[in-house]
């Protein structure tokens, strides 16, 4: 990827979600946008000024909706203002999005890490933005099998980036890792491809056969394979189950209120949304859950066996487990 402007230079534009975000500094990471034809503009734009340590506080006239902890003490809240909303992130510093959520002011720390700020900006700010569009960014990976999608989803840390990661191994194109986007419409749901390489720890690149030397700063690698770069329909969701390792590979269809309830408990941004959402969230996931198949997926915990995994769901879902079956 060519090396990205300053904020004195021309804007960088990534592809993210779908869409063409506009930047006036790097974005580590991220794919670099086709050239944008005459007439065409970026969906977003991210705009970074320097900030003192006092932009670490929302603004006095916002209101705090909801807050959530990553791992390593990184805090994240929400806030509510009359003229938009505001993210703050206590490494990365406070994203003030317009009303409409295409304009995002970024007040940054200095010298901060611009790779933190993509990851952010992926987690947190533009599943916000993607939610005032009517989508729900659920916490999970996706996989295209045959000509439809399957996410997993699971827990931080339960192997759903794993099995991704193995399906990308017998022929499937990843859609999505950590948010998937899903769009309920008149024909069904379907999902918004994230547009960004799937990254796995080294021991567990080489356990599902893939290899690399592309290390970042968290010491992942970049795991090889097609990538989705178009809105498909969803087939399925499955909420990862791992038991042991001698444990049955099983899935039970999950009723359309404990389907709802998960898909609730799995959103990317539910606790930043506070409770006054709570019952908007809610309705939404039951409208999602009432067309998605939902399924329980019991797996074993156990990364010897992930090909019978992969090859189970290729066979529920009647693809040929061959590298051109699934990306195509």
């Amino acid at each position: 990827m060519p090396p990205a402007p300053d904020a004195q230079g021309a804007p960088e534009r990534v592809r993210i979600f779908g869409e063409v975000l506009a930047t006036d500094r790097s974005l580590p990471g991220l794919p670099v946008a086709p050239t944008i034809g005459d007439g065409q503009f970026p969906f977003w734009e991210l705009q970074t000024s320097d900030a003192p340590p006092a932009v670490a506080t929302h603004s006095a006239d916002a209101t705090v909706l909801g807050r959530l902890e990553y791992p390593g003490a990184v805090a994240v809240s929400l806030a509510q203002r009359a003229r938009g909303i505001e993210i703050l992130v206590s490494d990365t510093g406070r994203f003030d999005l317009t009303a409409e959520c295409n304009v995002i002011s970024h007040h940054a720390p200095v010298g901060v890490d611009r790779a933190a700020v993509a990851l952010d900006l992926i987690g947190v700010v533009l599943p916000m933005a993607l939610h005032q569009r009517g989508a729900w960014c659920v916490h999970a990976s996706a996989v295209r099998m045959g000509d439809a999608v399957i996410a997993f989803g699971a827990p931080r840390g339960t192997g759903k980036s794993t099995l991704a990661a193995a399906c990308v191994q017998v022929g499937c194109t990843l859609v999505a890792d950590d948010v998937v986007v899903l769009n309920a419409t008149h024909a069904g749901i379907t999902v918004t491809p994230t547009g960004v390489p799937l990254r796995l720890r080294p021991e567990t690149a080489r356990a599902v056969g893939a290899h690399s030397d592309d290390a970042d700063a968290w010491g992942k690698v970049r795991i090889g394979g097609r990538v989705a770069d178009e809105t498909l329909p969803l087939a399925a969701i499955y909420l990862l189950q791992p038991l042991s390792g001698d444990a049955a590979i099983e899935r039970v269809p999950r009723a359309t209120r404990a389907a709802a309830l998960a898909l609730l408990a799995h959103g990317k941004i539910t606790a930043l949304l506070g409770g006054d959402a709570a019952g908007e969230a809610l309705s939404r996931c039951v409208e999602l859950a009432h067309r998605a198949a939902v399924y329980d997926l019991a797996i074993p915990r156990d990364l010897t066996r992930l090909h019978d995994v992969t090859a189970q769901l290729l066979e529920w879902h009647g693809v040929v487990p061959t590298a051109t079956a699934c990306a195509r």
